[in-house]
């Protein structure tokens, strides 16, 4: 909406009094009246003019924190990312082969503190220069752009799992309340980890927390 029009609008439906003032609503269609030539034309008194300027300045002056520098930053930014390619954003093509690739880099992000509170262990991640996909075995390595999956082992059990789905989002419930420790690591198709792409992520579920999963 159309600021300059808001502030004529409210500014326009309040009406003055000698000793107190209120605010009606415009209807939707009626057009807006020039409220201060209206109140001089009506014969208020000073006092009533007076108000009138008083409620006007704080009516601009609300308007004007709407355009604040937080926003103006937030906006900066939204154009900034909107101006990005799609292949700067998502990555190559899996359709082109590429030279001389950068080696990949895992990137993961500490559980989402909401949902541990419930006892769920929520973390998010991200890959570079390789494309997750459920494709595995050494005749995967020569693909290009390089493809591989994560490895993902609780504490130190014995056993891990390999997660290829590219959701961005490694999914633990029903953990005891303590301390416990995620290993994430970013493999190539025949399950060889990276070298430097292992992260360990440490958590501890509170107690009484319980584990309310919706799926």
């Amino acid at each position: 909406m159309n600021q300059q029009y808001t502030k004529k609008r409210i500014a326009s439906a309040l009406i003055i009094g000698d000793d107190h003032y209120h605010v009606n609503l415009l209807k939707k269609n009626e057009k807006p009246k020039n409220t201060l030539a209206h109140t001089i034309k009506a014969g208020f008194n000073l006092k009533s003019k007076i108000k009138l300027l008083l409620v006007l300045a704080a009516i601009d002056g609300a308007f004007s924190t709407c355009d604040t520098p937080s926003t103006r930053t937030d906006s900066l930014a939204a154009a900034q990312i909107a101006d990005k390619s799609a292949k700067e954003i998502r990555g190559a093509s899996p359709y082109i082969e590429i030279e001389n690739e950068p080696a990949p880099k895992l990137v993961v992000d500490p559980p989402l503190p909401d949902a541990l509170a419930k006892g769920i262990v929520w973390i998010q991640w991200r890959v570079e220069n390789m494309q997750i996909a459920p494709l595995f075995g050494k005749g995967a390595l020569n693909v290009s752009p390089r493809i591989g999956h994560l490895h993902i082992q609780v504490d130190d059990l014995p056993w891990w799992w390999a997660d290829a789905s590219n959701v961005n989002t490694i999914d633990v419930a029903g953990l005891s309340p303590g301390r416990h420790k995620i290993h994430i690591t970013l493999v190539n198709a025949n399950h060889e980890a990276l070298p430097g792409q292992s992260r360990v992520v440490t958590l501890t579920i509170p107690e009484g927390a319980r584990s309310y999963h919706s799926h």
